[in-house]
């Protein structure tokens, strides 16, 4: 059975979320459909006013976001999500039975 994380701080004081390379992102919501906690959204038709398609999504709940959680990185088909470095997060987590 997989331990599970407590966090050792508030989650708003770590800075572990998903960013989306809008150049990257297609804009298909893979990312929101797959992510339970609700990172992420689809933006709005203004702050895609380039974009001729579709709009791209965004990380509009970062803090709704698991700390350590990579599963949605390779859901997404254009590649456009990245995640920090979990090494420097290991310190915020505490893995309990």
């Amino acid at each position: 059975m997989a331990k599970k994380k407590r966090l050792l701080a508030p989650r708003e004081e770590i800075a572990w979320y998903p960013t989306i390379d809008s150049d990257l992102c297609n804009g298909c919501g893979e990312c929101a459909e797959f992510c339970r906690p609700g990172v992420f959204a689809l933006g709005s038709a203004e702050e895609n006013a380039e974009v001729v398609k579709r709009p791209k999504m965004t990380v509009a709940n970062p803090y709704n976001c698991l700390v350590l959680c990579t599963r949605c990185v390779p859901v997404c088909p254009s590649g456009a999500i990245t995640l920090p470095d979990p090494r420097e997060f290991e310190r915020f987590v505490e893995y309990v039975d």
